[in-house]
């Protein structure tokens, strides 16, 4: 148990000591879990257990069937564990609720860790009030991106629904390579024509991939001041 640990290692009293943000990982694992097993510390179980489910990253996505198949995690430890995950998410949802997404990397940051350990595909719309702030968002599609299953209806009566007259697109790329499609170019371009048609601007098209992310409006201001001649 935590409190049988020598004092040096005591992940508990190091807290209390010089405060919660100096642990590590493996230490703000073993406080959850508590107790270890006649063969391993908790301190011991909480290192094998970041191991095997592949790092402190996968705590994103890891399944209550993942941790209760590990030695020495049981039902109570594998519940206690997935509720701090699912606390620390809504925390994170909660602090870019009222957030202006000013540029890219501020939608990067909403969407990011929703999006980016998905094995398929997602298709979001965010809707914005006139300073940038999310009035809605919601998923369209969830399976490969083409232009004849994310319908500009979908789309763009989300934002009406709001009174919302701008939108952002966002998917992600399972692969992990934020890079855009063709296709992803041409939807985008198209969606903007529609947009302006309804007075709706598509203000940009974000590609997540892992730990990365991809803005075609700005890559794609990037390329014509690159083509303007002085």
């Amino acid at each position: 148990m935590i409190k049988d640990l020598p004092l040096e290692e005591n992940p508990r009293e190091k807290a209390i000591a010089f405060g919660i943000e100096t642990l590590s990982n493996v230490e703000l694992i073993a406080l959850i879990l508590r107790t270890g097993y006649k063969q391993e510390s908790v301190l011991e179980l909480a290192q094998r257990l970041l191991k095997e489910i592949g790092g402190f990253s996968a705590l994103s996505t890891v399944t209550y069937a993942d941790l209760t198949a590990l030695k020495g995690i049981k039902q109570a430890k594998a519940i206690e564990l997935l509720s701090i995950i699912e606390i620390a998410k809504r925390l994170k949802n909660i602090s870019t609720l009222e957030k202006s997404l000013l540029n890219p990397y501020d939608i990067f940051e909403r969407v990011h860790n929703q999006l980016m350990f998905l094995k398929q595909e997602h298709f979001l719309v965010l809707c914005l009030d006139n300073k940038n702030r999310v009035l809605k968002e919601k998923t369209i599609f969830i399976g490969s991106l083409n232009m004849s299953v994310v319908t500009p209806r979908e789309v763009f009566k989300e934002a009406i629904a709001v009174n919302s007259a701008k939108i952002v697109l966002v998917h992600n790329h399972p692969s992990g390579d934020a890079r855009p499609s063709h296709e992803d170019i041409c939807m985008t371009n198209q969606f903007k024509e529609l947009g302006k048609m309804m007075d709706i601007e598509v203000i940009d098209h974000i590609i997540i991939g892992w730990n990365q992310f991809y803005s075609i409006e700005a890559n794609q201001l990037f390329e014509s001041q690159q083509d303007v001649k002085i």
